[in-house]
């Protein structure tokens, strides 16, 4: 496998766990912060989505949920990080490419977030709509951040872009 490939898929496996841990933190603290259980949202969405537990306040913190929620959480979140690491390499082959990548990983998000809201409803009187959103846009912020930081052609493409590096812009022309 060639290096620029390998770091590809590596630099989206830690742009996915830094995404999974970004949510898992942000979520956790979230409950602390109501007087809950660090563990109780991920063990609300485990035991109703993988045990048929359907009542919200009858919320027990247990391993089975917590770990069945992790799990989907955790690949759902590396598969993320994988498509946003393959989109950012795509990404450094000029502006049109990271315009066009821009566009679908946005694309991507917004329906993954919408997934998540209409798949937490019949639970929206334990989770709240901030509970959702706060810790997904964290968790994408973070994962491009770090994308943005491995990627530094991609940085420069986009500096061109905006105007900020004169002589790459001149390579390209105006967009």
């Amino acid at each position: 496998m060639r290096q620029d490939r390998s770091d590809t898929i590596w630099q989206g496996l830690i742009a996915g766990f830094i995404g999974y841990a970004t949510i898992a933190i942000s979520v956790g603290l979230a409950d602390v912060a109501q007087g809950r259980s660090f563990f109780f949202t991920v063990s609300l969405l485990g035991g109703w989505l993988f045990y048929g537990q359907h009542d919200p306040m009858n919320v027990v913190v247990w391993p089975g949920a917590v770990f069945a929620y992790n799990g989907l959480h955790f690949v759902t979140f590396l598969s993320f990080g994988l498509l946003s690491s393959w989109l950012a390499a795509l990404s450094e082959r000029g502006p049109l490419y990271w315009y066009a990548m821009l566009v679908l990983y946005l694309f991507v998000f917004v329906h993954l977030l919408a997934a998540v809201v209409l798949m937490t409803e019949p639970m929206r009187s334990a989770i709240s709509m901030t509970q959702i959103w706060i810790p997904s846009l964290l968790s994408v912020v973070a994962m491009s951040a770090y994308l943005l930081w491995q990627r530094p052609l991609l940085r420069r493409e986009m500096d061109a872009w905006v105007g900020n590096d004169d002589e790459l812009a001149e390579e390209h022309g105006p967009v």
